[in-house]
């Protein structure tokens, strides 16, 4: 065993042969052991029962522990015999064995003993696991459950939450507008939302801060039909755009108005809901925002309609984050290692899809009947290159880049510092 620099140095002995030494051992261990064995053995008996400490209040981890150092099931030594004749006699053949220049074997007591020791070790260490309660976690999606959610999907099926103390709960909304919310108000813990939703929401006073990142690009596209006539966003003169909610969406479309030189005026504008989709199949609008671009393109394909998509940071919107988690901001301090634990778990998760996508999706698939679909395969493997490969890590840029967006386009009242939009929960 190696010394720290710190440690204190031995002094220099004088050099002694090995088989010198061996001998001298023995035979200092016999007169050791015939010493012993004149002693009564009640004087051994007291000296064992004050050695042996009281167990009422001990925890299981230090009972184990000391069960350990006793031997397996709980002999002390105040059961322990004293040294008998053969004992005397084994320590003899010891020595002889020492004059013959031979290591003495150990004894199948002291091997038993050793390895009595090893397993009550492992004990304590399985003992000290399993006292450690998983802490109860509500996590609210943005909608239900979809290709979108897969790293926390993988989380919970490989048991990675558990592995970072956290019993999670996965929770779908029936109202996409409800999540960040409850996170607000602590109804849950954590909450999936939108960046661009995340500066409104502060700026209306609700206190919310964005811990982590679930998928890393923006997924918001413009589509059209592929048959259409419109090759660019400047083709988008006089024609219908659909849309399912107002705000920061007519914002970021108007925004790649003008980088073509159009504005809202030169477009109808028609609220769709959520019928984005259908509302292009049926040619009820020429285009639609809003869409995203892992799921709309598919549907498309699938009902035999190819989609053109314009994607909105290539027509002067900064780019941004699209799916993150928000918690209560208030509660920041108080939660933040496990926030840090159930974004270490999604990062995990994350990575064993990355290397594993087929099994990834069978997996994913087989958590619930109603994710078997050929949409949600097809959207699972155009949403694997989106997710962030490090959930906790934080852009500060892009967060007060859109801040400033929102800002100059009167989304917004005020500019917020960027500790109180978004924060890195490995930082101190």
């Amino acid at each position: 065993m190696s010394l720290s620099s710190s440690a204190p140095r031995r002094k220099a002995q004088p050099t002694r042969s090995p088989r010198a030494s061996l001998l001298s051992t023995a035979f200092a261990t016999l007169l050791t052991t015939l010493c012993l064995s004149s002693l009564p053995a009640t004087a051994m008996s007291a000296h064992a029962a004050e050695a042996e400490p009281a167990t009422s209040t001990q925890s299981a981890p230090e009972i184990v522990a000391q069960q350990a150092e006793v031997g397996v099931n709980g002999d002390s030594a105040a059961s322990a015999p004293v040294a008998s004749q053969e004992a005397v006699e084994a320590t003899a053949g010891a020595a002889e064995q020492a004059k013959n220049g031979a290591e003495p074997a150990a004894s199948d007591e002291q091997s038993a003993d050793a390895d009595s020791k090893g397993v009550a070790n492992d004990a304590t260490k399985d003992a000290a696991t399993a006292e450690q309660p998983l802490t109860q976690y509500k996590v609210m999606l943005d909608w239900y459950t979809n290709p979108g959610h897969a790293p926390l999907v993988l989380a919970q099926e490989l048991g990675l939450f558990k592995k970072h103390g956290l019993d999670v709960e996965l929770i779908a909304p029936a109202d996409p507008s409800v999540p960040p919310k409850l996170a607000a108000a602590e109804r849950v813990d954590i909450a999936i939302s939108y960046q661009p939703q995340l500066h409104l929401q502060i700026d209306q006073g609700l206190p919310l801060v964005r811990i982590g990142t679930l998928v890393a690009t923006p997924l918001n596209v413009v589509v059209v039909r592929a048959d259409s006539d419109i090759q660019s966003i400047a083709d988008l003169k006089g024609k219908r755009v659909g849309y399912s909610v107002g705000g920061v969406e007519e914002v970021l479309l108007s925004t790649m108005l003008q980088h073509s030189g159009l504005t809202l005026d030169d477009i109808t504008l028609t609220n769709v809901n959520f019928s984005l989709t259908p509302s292009l199949l049926t040619r009820k609008v020429d285009a639609v925002t809003g869409a995203f671009r892992n799921f709309e393109l598919a549907q498309m394909a699938q009902e035999g309609v190819k989609g053109r998509a314009f994607y909105i940071e290539e027509e002067g919107v900064p780019t941004y984050d699209e799916l993150i988690f928000v918690a209560n901001s208030d509660s920041y301090e108080r939660k933040q290692a496990q926030y840090a634990g159930f974004l270490a778990a999604v990062g995990e998760a994350t990575a064993w899809i990355i290397n594993h996508p087929d099994q990834g999706w069978e997996m994913f698939r087989d958590s619930d009947p109603a994710l078997d679909t050929e949409l949600n395969k097809e959207a699972w493997y155009a949403t694997l290159p989106r997710f962030a490969l490090r959930p906790a890590a934080l852009d500060a840029g892009r967060y007060r880049d859109f801040e400033d967006f929102l800002f100059e386009r009167g989304m917004i009242k005020k500019r917020q510092s960027l500790s109180h939009l978004a924060v890195d929960v490995n930082t101190p």
